[in-house]
């Protein structure tokens, strides 16, 4: 894979999901239905479309992780798996359910929209649901703090580390902190991408640290030290 596909893998789609997630409603109503009634047909949309693009945002922290060894690397690979089946099942149960139980509601007699409402509510606040929930955020909080924990390991220095350890806010989902998580995972990702570059044009290796200029001029590596 080229060097610029590969970047565009990294940062593509959190950038795509970042605009989305602009669209998304924040919850300005005392119930559940209250806060998405208004909105539904964004609240729909933005779900369908994170449904769709949780798969390419695990599948570039999965390749932002590669090459990075030792247990923080190992931590985050394991997150990362709970966050894409636990918190994708979320979604469709909750995110998407919610939508489209509001719209039924929406289109029923002012009298017979409580019952439905009450339905959401406690669906929503359900013990399984919110330990799905919580299961799910923790796998991503957890994956982007021991990614920056490993990418820091590595030599990556500390504005990459520490957009990373940001973007452990996308949690969050509505704007504004949604979106700029997102961008921070996108910033963070390229700016340890281009250190890879910069470390395999010095034949470091897997590191991101550049080789010290001292080390490269020390009496002890020159042909006079050794005679």
């Amino acid at each position: 894979m080229s060097i610029l596909l590969r970047r565009a893998f990294i940062t593509v789609p959190p950038l795509v999901l970042a605009g989305v997630l602009l669209m998304h409603p924040n919850d300005e109503g005392d119930t559940i239905y209250e806060s998405v009634r208004p909105v539904v047909d964004n609240w729909i949309l933005v779900h369908i479309a994170l449904l769709l693009a949780f798969p390419f945002l695990v599948l570039a922290a999965f390749m932002l992780l590669g090459g990075l060894r030792g247990r923080a690397a190992t931590v985050a690979r394991v997150a990362l798996v709970f966050f894409a089946v636990i918190y994708t099942a979320w979604e469709v149960m909750v995110g998407l359910s919610t939508g489209i139980l509001t719209d039924y509601a929406n289109g029923l007699p002012a009298a017979e929209r409580a019952a439905v409402a009450g339905a959401i509510q406690d669906f929503n606040e359900h013990w399984v649901t919110q330990v799905a929930l919580v299961v799910g955020f923790a796998g991503w909080v957890v994956a982007m703090v021991a990614t920056a924990i490993a990418a820091r390991g590595a030599g990556a220095r500390w504005p990459a580390v520490a957009l990373l350890g940001l973007a452990s806010a996308f949690v969050i989902h509505p704007p504004p902190i949604g979106p700029v998580a997102l961008v921070c995972f996108a910033a963070g990702a390229l700016l340890l991408e281009r250190a890879r570059g910069a470390a395999a044009r010095t034949d470091v290796g897997a590191g991101f640290a550049e080789v010290p200029p001292a080390a490269a001029t020390s009496p002890e590596s020159t042909p006079a030290s050794r005679q």
